[in-house]
């Protein structure tokens, strides 16, 4: 349970994601971070905390063709299968002023605007639509939205850009 919120704004990618790590009935509040940047890409991260920091250190595939789309398809997430090792929940990914969400089965989504992810993520997307303002303010209203409305989200909130 978790919001991770992704927003393009002026050609760059804002994610931010909350702190909470739930098991069961039991939530804890981390210091690890959900969203992180691994070379040219910024992440951010629902479900296992081990897949999120196993793709955080990892090295991942430089880009092998002009098309991002195809080096996430072809390339990104053939290595986030060898790393998690089993099924994944979502990721947001931003490279290059784009920004897309790779979903629980692998399929790579592009999203033109915003897009959020996790069991905040309806709370999220909706404070996100027709607004306007500070990109990252934007986006800490979005996480602060997913935390008045789900039990599962936390502070503090991180925003990382790329």
């Amino acid at each position: 349970m978790t919001c991770i919120v992704g927003l393009i704004d002026n050609g760059k990618v804002y994610i931010g994601a909350d702190s909470a790590a739930v098991s069961g009935e039991s939530i804890e509040v981390r210091a690890n971070r959900k969203v992180f940047r691994n070379g040219p890409y910024v992440i951010g991260f629902t479900g296992s905390y081990r897949v999120g920091q196993m793709l955080e250190y990892a090295s991942l595939p430089k880009m092998e063709c002009k098309d991002v789309m195809a080096h996430l398809v072809l390339n990104v997430v053939e290595k986030l299968k060898e790393i998690s090792g089993k099924d994944i929940d979502e990721l947001l990914v931003g490279h290059g002023g784009r920004l897309f969400k790779v979903s629980s089965d692998y399929s790579v989504a592009e999203y033109s605007s915003y897009v959020a992810a996790g069991e905040g993520g309806p709370y999220a997307q909706g404070k996100l639509h027709g607004g306007v303002g500070d990109p990252r303010d934007r986006v800490l209203a979005a996480l602060e939205a997913a935390q008045t409305h789900c039990n599962g989200v936390r502070a503090p909130f991180h925003i990382e850009v790329v």
